[in-house]
This record gives C-alpha cells, structure tokens and sequence, in this order.
C-alpha cells in the first residue's frame, strides 16, 4: 500500500541515553560548584566526570541510531544464514526489529518476538512492534507477546532460530535461566545467536566461561564473532554464536 512508502518504522530513539547522560553531567557540575563553594575546593575533580557524561550525551544526539540497528540486523541475519520455512525468536525485540528482519527476508517463515516493555525501555512498546510489522509490510509472518526471557511460554525445540540484541546483559537476576530457556525451546540443530558487548554491569563477560557455559546448557560450535559497529562511538561487540546439541546430551534445568 502506498501509506507504507511514506511512513517509516520506529525502532527506538535515544532519548533516554541523551537525557540520562545530560542528568548526570549537568548533576555532577553543580555538585562540584557548589560543594568547592561551601565545603571543600576538591570536589571541582567531579568536573572531570560531568564533562565525560555532557560529552557522551552531545554523542548520542549527534548519532545515527537507526542506520546502526538496521546495519548491526543484517550482519546478524548474514551470519545466522535462515532458511524459508524456520521458525524464529526474537528474545526481548523491543520495537521488532529481528523479528521483522527475518520476515522481510523470507517468503515463508513464523517470526516471534517477546518482550516485556518496561518503561521508559528504549522508547518501545507492543503496540509499536506491531505497527512497524505492518508499516514493513510482515504482520502475516511476525506475532509479538508479552513474555520474559526467563519464562518463555513455547514447548521445548520449538524453534529453529532464537536471537537477540543487546538483551542478556541487561538481565541481572536469571541470566542464567534466561540463557536455558532460550536453549529449550530451540530444536536440536538450532541456531542460537545474540550481540552482545564484551563487558558489561552484573558480571557479564565474553570469555571462556561464557564460552563453557553455553556449552554446559546444551550449544556446540560456540564462536565470539567480533562485529565493529560506530554508533554513538566505535566499538566492537560480539555475535555469540552456537548450535543446539541433541536433546539428551545436556541438562536443561531451569535452576540458576
């Protein structure tokens, strides 16, 4: 339809990584002020700070959000390689962008994404995922719930695909469980994939205990793929890479 050459899909701004950084840089400036004023000359240090984070804001409003995700789903969808007919999650979607990026390269296919939508969650919603479904013309191939990582409601192998951006670091409590249960409901033979940064809070690593972890869950031909992405700032993150093992190979158990 011609409404949807005019309209554009809305995969998230960064208005909370703008405002977030101008808090704490403008906060931390006027700590300094006024704490060299009226306690000690030594709190004009939290200057250093304060620039760092007004700086990092000026760098969020400058980038090019969009262009980067769209960038940073095609080497996914390159590198994970689906075929027609698989069936795929997108774990945490957020405004849909995996899900409908797998629809829009194949004829036919069931595309899944969940997510929970917290507030102020990157600016994404249910009802948003389902608009840019529509808008990028794959409403018939992509359905999208509300459910958590760590509850996925899918029976086991399920799917022959389970991805995800940016998503398993932020989870502090279950990553764990979110991690098997993404491992659950993939078939044997299935391709699991996320980007992810190399460190991140709440003891996110990329290394070789990652690397034995997904192997203790039930992956095999694990690889940390490095991917160089610029936006707000040059950076390499990682495509986390496995396959699932046959389904009595390896202990699924939901514990943490």
């Amino acid at each position: 339809m011609r409404w949807r050459s005019l309209v554009k899909p809305n995969y998230g701004g960064t208005g909370w990584h703008i405002f977030a950084n101008f808090a704490l840089g403008v906060g931390l400036l006027l700590t300094a002020i006024f704490g060299a004023m009226f306690a000690h000359y030594l709190f004009l240090l939290l200057t250093i700070l304060s620039i760092y984070f007004i700086y990092s804001g000026i760098r969020w409003a400058r980038g090019s959000a969009i262009e980067e995700r769209l960038k940073i789903r095609e080497e996914l969808i390159r590198f994970v390689q689906p075929k027609e007919g698989d069936k795929i999650l997108d774990v945490g979607t957020g405004a849909g962008l995996l899900a409908i990026g797998f629809a829009k390269v194949l004829k036919k296919c069931e595309a899944v994404g969940i997510d929970i939508w917290i507030p102020l969650g990157g600016g994404t919603s249910l009802r948003n995922a389902r608009r840019n479904a529509e808008i990028e013309g794959v409403a018939d191939k992509v359905k999208f719930e509300r459910a958590d990582a760590r509850d996925i409601p899918y029976p086991n192998d399920y799917f022959d695909i389970v991805v995800a951006s940016f998503v398993l670091h932020m989870i502090r409590r279950g990553r764990e469980k979110a991690l098997r249960e993404m491992v659950r409901v993939l078939r044997p033979g299935g391709k699991f994939a996320i980007i992810e940064p190399p460190r991140a809070g709440a003891g996110w690593c990329v290394d070789e205990k990652l690397r034995e972890k997904l192997e203790e869950i039930g992956l095999k031909n694990v690889k940390f793929q490095p991917l160089l992405i610029s936006y707000p700032k040059k950076r390499t993150v990682y495509i986390i890479y496995g396959e699932k093992r046959g389904a009595a190979s390896f202990n699924l158990s939901k514990e943490d």
